[in-house]
């Protein structure tokens, strides 16, 4: 049993305007994103992506009608969300004693194409990443960002990710147009993440091919978002990735878990019902569910129906979060969240729901 009471497994940093023009190698300085400020407003920028704002990735506490695209550090965001000590006074003031956290502005760097280019920026900003969490190693874990189209260098970057005191790897969850996670050329990666014991998170707005969109199409495409990581559990799963790398884990970040009731067992019946027209890979005596209950994690934080399917997704792998510091946190009132979500469950689940299954796939205690 974990010593935490609450572990949030999706939180994040906002990255300070100076990250990339201080950490990117030599090679790269000169193309180092940056940020500048255009009129009330800190904007970064960076070669071929158009990156997510500082406003558009803050905004925890704010009522709906003050949530706003863009804006400036002083005035949109909270120092917790760059600040490792004042961070600790806002998870105090949250009831969250340690956290698992991703990058807010470097999501979008997976759409960069000059793959140099993108592995530098993700080295840079893993290197500063591994400084944040140095200031209290016992309460954080940092995901890193490793490319995929290079996957020597994806190999190297998980390792040095490792060595640097990262808790986890993070991967795009749009891979290459017919060229998907269950293709045998990312066998080196997670063979690596096993070996490693370096959870892979498939984290929403990760796309390489995002295009923006606005209106009734923008509303349409984020109720859909969890889409693209049915797709990706879907074919790991059929093809025997986790049969080949039985200790892979594969965590699915801010997607929600609502749908995975459904989905496992949708996998389940296909997998019966369609053996007379399909040759699996994955042995006919282990169900696809139990590969989701084995090697998948996966995070929520306000979805009260997938609570009330946790014992079809498997109540021992799905992991609360808080999403701190953006615009759908449920700080500063997460332990109200925790209470309309597990208030009426039995304690176990509770305190597996949020901390120990975090605790346990990061290596908390």
């Amino acid at each position: 049993m974990t010593k935490f009471n609450v572990i949030s497994a999706d939180s994040h940093v906002v990255e300070p305007g100076d990250l990339w023009t201080k950490y990117m190698e030599p090679a790269f300085k000169e193309r180092a994103p940056y940020c500048v400020r255009e009129g009330e407003n800190d904007v970064f920028k960076a070669e071929g992506v158009s990156l997510i704002q500082v406003a558009a990735v803050s905004g925890a506490g704010r009522p709906s009608d003050q949530l706003k695209s863009m804006g400036s550090y002083e005035k949109d965001s909270r120092p917790g969300a760059w600040d490792p000590n004042a961070r600790i006074e806002d998870m105090e003031a949250d009831g969250v004693e340690a956290e698992v956290i991703y990058p807010s502005v470097a999501l979008r760097m997976f759409g960069i194409s000059d793959l140099p280019y993108q592995l530098a920026c993700f080295r840079a900003y893993n290197s500063w990443l591994a400084d944040f969490v140095k200031v209290h190693p016992d309460l954080f874990r940092g995901i890193g960002l490793v490319p995929i189209d290079d996957i020597e260098a994806a190999v190297t970057e998980l390792h040095r990710c490792k060595e640097i005191g990262l808790g986890g790897i993070s991967v795009t969850v749009n891979p290459t147009e017919g060229l998907h996670y269950d293709n045998p050329v990312y066998y080196p990666l997670w063979a690596a993440a096993e070996s490693n014991d370096m959870p892979v998170s498939l984290h929403i707005l990760t796309e390489r091919r995002f295009k923006l969109k606005t209106g009734l199409d923008s509303l349409v495409g984020q109720v859909l978002d969890p889409g693209a990581i049915q797709e990706c559990l879907t074919r790991m799963i059929f093809s025997g990735v986790f049969v080949k790398y039985p200790g892979l884990k594969v965590v699915s970040a801010e997607n929600d878990i609502g749908w995975a009731g459904y989905f496992v067992e949708r996998m389940d019946y296909l997998f019966d019902r369609r053996r007379a027209f399909q040759k699996w890979v994955i042995p006919q005596e282990t169900n696809p569910s139990e590969y989701v209950k084995r090697n998948c994690f996966l995070t929520f934080m306000r979805d009260r129906a997938g609570i009330l399917v946790r014992d079809i997704i498997g109540v021992d792998n799905i992991m609360w979060s808080s999403d701190y510091p953006h615009l759908d946190s449920t700080w500063p009132n997460s332990q109200k969240m925790i209470e309309y979500l597990c208030g009426d469950i039995p304690a176990e689940d509770r305190r597996k729901i949020v901390a120990e299954n975090a605790a346990r796939l990061y290596g908390f205690d």
